[in-house]
């Protein structure tokens, strides 16, 4: 199976809804629309027919997530009770990452504490050669659920697929929140992104 989907199924039970769409607790309702447009756009069923039956089925089972996850993000009386059920706490004021339903508790996402600081030798997303790669994503990573997305992350990127690459990054991010290392990494990519959109299109 394709890794970037099964990095996905694997913590797919255990992120919250805000992780799953990549916002922050109390995001308004247009940042909530765009996040999921952004995560529809890649996990669409649709976008996924030339899959294999478990890769489909797999997708299927994350887009499924991600909209139940939107229509109770964009909905203030479900968010509420989201938010309550998961915090014990009434209102929206205390969004604290909560579990998907289903999740098997309401466990909230590990807290940071780094080993060690980011190196400063911090790998160059669109590298194509080991020999330009001083240090694996990975390796800056702080905690264990972030790690399979920093490796998706890399590889796209040495792929070129630059806009995969960041929407990898950001799921990483959500787990290692405050993370130099991935946030130098997202400065990188958004400048690549910018730049393969002005290059001419060439037809395949």
């Amino acid at each position: 199976m394709d890794p970037s989907i099964t990095s996905w199924i694997a913590v797919l039970d255990k992120v919250s809804h805000y992780e799953l769409l990549g916002v922050q607790p109390g995001a308004g309702s247009d940042t909530v629309r765009h996040a999921y447009q952004a995560f529809a756009a890649n996990f669409h069923p649709d976008a996924h027919m030339h899959r294999n039956a478990d890769e489909r089925a797999a997708v299927n089972a994350i887009f499924k997530r991600g909209t139940e996850a939107y229509r109770i993000l964009s909905d203030p009386a479900l968010l509420a009770r989201y938010d309550e059920q998961r915090t014990g706490r009434p209102g929206p004021s205390m969004r604290a990452a909560p579990l998907p339903p289903g999740a098997g508790g309401s466990v909230a996402p590990p807290s940071m504490s780094p080993a060690s600081g980011p190196r400063a030798d911090a790998p160059k997303p669109g590298a194509t050669s080991k020999s330009n790669i001083t240090g694996r994503l990975e390796d800056f990573v702080r905690q264990p659920r972030a790690r399979p997305f920093a490796q998706q992350t890399e590889a796209l990127a040495k792929k070129g697929e630059h806009a995969k690459a960041k929407l990898q990054l950001k799921l990483a991010m959500n787990f290692d929140s405050g993370n130099p290392a991935l946030e130098a990494y997202l400065k990188e990519l958004d400048a690549l992104i910018e730049a393969d959109k002005k290059k001419p299109w060439v037809p395949k």
